[in-house]
């Protein structure tokens, strides 16, 4: 082996291993934004981003299909509030 394929091959690896401490790093931080504690605010915000596509969705000009768009949206955003916040009293 000589000394340009070397350098090809350490190269790669530099590469290699950089690729896996970015994904690290991604992953370290999808992982503190999931398991951060839900405050107050954070639950007003999705509450008041619910009522607000159910205020779209009894607007009388949308299409049929967007209104089932929006219909199933809201409820998947309602699902998943319910999931992070089961004590919630709206």
């Amino acid at each position: 082996m000589d000394a340009a394929e070397w350098r090809n091959k350490k190269g790669c690896l530099w590469l290699m291993l950089g690729g896996l401490a970015f994904m690290g790093l991604v992953f370290g931080i999808i992982i503190y934004v999931i398991s951060r504690p839900q405050t107050a605010e954070v639950e007003a915000q999705e509450w008041q981003a619910i009522l607000v596509c159910r205020q779209q969705l009894s607007r009388p000009d949308i299409t049929p299909q967007r209104r089932e768009f929006l219909g199933a949206s809201c409820r998947e955003m309602e699902k998943q509030f319910r999931f992070k916040f089961p004590n919630a009293t709206q």
